[in-house]
C-alpha cells in the first residue's frame, strides 16, 4: 500500500479521501511516525482499537473492513479516542442481528461510555455492507439484493460524515473536508 498522503496544513488531517492501510502501515503512519514519537496516546489507542475490534469480530463472525477517522487520523499529538465504523459483511450482519445477546453486545461496543468503562477509548459504528456482489448488473430491475439501497445509503452518510471537519475556533474553514483511512484486512 502507499503511505498516508502528507497532511494539509489548513487541517492537519489527510486530503479528502479514503485512503487503505493496512494495519502495520497504521502503526507506521500514525503512532511510530516522527511527528508522533512524543505522542503519550497513540500507542495505547491503537492496541485498545485492537481489543475492540478482536470483540467485535468475535461479535460478529467477521468484519469486512475498518474506517478510521477524527483526530487519530489527524496531526493532533494526542488524541483521546479512536473513531472507527466496523464494515460487517452482510450475511455476519444479518446473523448477528438474530440473536439478542450479539445485539446487546454490539450495543456495548457501540457506545463510547461503555468502552471508556472498560478501558477502550474507542467511539464505534457498527454497520452492514451490501450483499450486493455483482454491480454489473444494477441498472437491471432486481438485481440489488433486497435493502442493499438503505446499505448503501448508510455507508454513504458515514463516508460524508468521516470526510468533514469540525469548524469554528480552530481556524478550519465552514465546510473543509478531510480524509480518512480505511483498514485493509
Amino acid at each position: 500500500m502507499p503511505p498516508l498522503p502528507a497532511f494539509n496544513p489548513s487541517t492537519e488531517c489527510p486530503p479528502p479521501g479514503r485512503f487503505p492501510l493496512t494495519w502495520d502501515e497504521i502503526e507506521s503512519e500514525l503512532v511510530k511516525a516522527d511527528d508522533f514519537a512524543e505522542s503519550s496516546t497513540r500507542s495505547g489507542l491503537l492496541e485498545e482499537l485492537r481489543v475492540h475490534f478482536a470483540l467485535v469480530e468475535m461479535a460478529t463472525g467477521a468484519v469486512g473492513r475498518l474506517w478510521l477517522a477524527g483526530s487519530f487520523v489527524s496531526g493532533k499529538l494526542d488524541p483521546e479516542d479512536i473513531d472507527v465504523t466496523y464494515l460487517i459483511p452482510s450475511d455476519a450482519y444479518v446473523r448477528a442481528m438474530a440473536d439478542p445477546d450479539t445485539v446487546d453486545n454490539l450495543d456495548n461496543l457501540g457506545t463510547k461510555d461503555w468502552c471508556v468503562r472498560q478501558g477502550l477509548r474507542v467511539d464505534a459504528y457498527v454497520l452492514r455492507l451490501a450483499a450486493t456482489e455483482d454491480f454489473r448488473a444494477l441498472g437491471v430491475t432486481g438485481a440489488m439484493a433486497p435493502d442493499d439501497h438503505k446499505v448503501f445509503e448508510s455507508l454513504g452518510v458515514y463516508d460524508e460524515v468521516w470526510q468533514r471537519c469540525r469548524s469554528g475556533p480552530n481556524g478550519i474553514p465552514r465546510g473543509t473536508r478531510r480524509g480518512y483511512v480505511e483498514v485493509v484486512l
